[in-house]
């Protein structure tokens, strides 16, 4: 009977050893930090080589006190920003108010009506508070409403070929382009 145990032991150990390290891929496990990244919005949980899989559609890039973040079509915060690349894919928002981890209200309420602007590709930076567009010529177009830019952008998107780079305008309720300034 002792043999049999002896055996037995020798047995587990054999598959312990064998069967354990044959079949288990060290590139499946998980290491996690034990400092989480000083970019992240209140406890995300995540780290550097985290992937964030999530079913909101980016809208923009949010900044606020020195951090950049992903924010998606309905006003949340969806994660930190660290890598450059998504300045090319996504519009600036700046001069945000956050909630949280989501723009106020009024941000929302913005970046509703903004909606199908924001899916043009032409807007560069957004500026939430003084009503300022930057297109992605380099053209700064200012109003008086939100409406106004969103009804009269289909006109914009037919004259910017003739706006000139680095200046600025002025988008009047009815569609008509003031310049302000220039180079």
């Amino acid at each position: 009977m002792r043999s049999l145990r002896i055996v037995l032991m020798i047995l587990v150990a054999m598959y312990v050893l064998f069967f354990m390290k044959t079949f288990s891929n060290p590139g499946e496990t998980v290491i996690v930090p034990e400092t989480i990244a000083h970019n992240l919005i209140e406890n995300f949980n995540i780290s550097r080589k985290s992937i964030i899989i999530d079913s909101r559609k980016v809208a923009g890039i949010a900044f606020n006190e020195e951090n950049y973040y992903l924010c998606s079509d309905d006003g949340s915060l969806v994660s930190s920003v660290l890598n450059e690349e998504f300045f090319r894919l996504y519009p600036l928002f700046l001069e945000v108010k956050l909630e949280g981890l989501q723009l106020s209200e009024k941000g929302k309420e913005i970046l509703s009506l903004l909606e199908p602007v924001l899916n043009s590709g032409l807007v560069s930076t957004v500026f939430f508070e003084s009503k300022k567009v930057i297109l992605i010529k380099g053209v700064t177009i200012s109003f008086r409403d939100w409406r106004d830019f969103v009804n009269n952008f289909e006109m914009l998107k037919s004259q910017i070929d003739f706006l000139e780079p680095r200046s600025e305008y002025f988008l009047t309720e009815s569609g008509i382009l003031i310049k302000i300034r220039g180079d």
